[in-house]
């Protein structure tokens, strides 16, 4: 992948993403799995990776995915053009909006944007689910690793918003439980 190819997918990625990194998942995968230039498992063991190390998982991405393709150049470009479409996008709304923070289109286009991408962190969300924990790619069989994946899911989702477990304690028991279980 040369870095023109690398700066215009991540250009396109932070262009076109409102929701936070999650929600550049779908248009990762799309630009880089779909057309063969990653493997899917290598991209769901990025996302793991990214999702688990500090900073946000667009960046961690970006940079990691740079990394693999042209080392530190390619991790500079990647992480760079990431990030330029919403520096540009931000410096020019920060100009525009002032003057229309209180116009009721305005302020109903905002609120437009919400669940549009609460629906495509969901979506992403299922996408990942089916690919890293239920794997609907290979079988539909239920074998011991499915179920041991599935506990871990319900498991995280529990502790974490009944009981408020740190996410960082909650990736780590589920990083050792798949070391030893699975």
């Amino acid at each position: 992948m040369s870095f023109l190819t690398l700066f215009v997918i991540f250009f396109k990625v932070g262009l076109f993403t409102i929701g936070g990194g999650l929600a550049s998942l779908g248009l990762l995968h799309e630009y880089l799995v779909e057309p063969g230039y990653l493997d899917p498992s290598l991209f769901y063991n990025m996302v793991a990776i990214s999702q688990s190390t500090p900073g946000p998982i667009g960046i961690n991405m970006a940079t990691y995915i740079g990394f693999e393709y042209a080392g530190i150049s390619g991790a500079i470009v990647a992480t760079l053009s990431l990030v330029l479409p919403s520096f540009i996008i931000i410096s020019l709304l920060a100009f525009t909006l002032k003057n229309f923070k209180d116009n009721k289109y305005v302020v109903s286009a905002f609120s437009g944007f919400r669940p549009a991408a609460i629906s495509i962190i969901l979506s992403v969300a299922y996408m990942i689910i089916t690919n890293s924990v239920i794997d609907l790619d290979s079988s539909l069989t239920v074998n011991s690793s499915v179920i041991i994946k599935v506990i871990i899911c319900i498991l995280t989702v529990v502790l974490s918003l009944k009981f408020k477990v740190h996410p960082i304690l909650c990736i780590v028991g589920g990083g050792l439980i798949g070391a030893f279980l699975l």
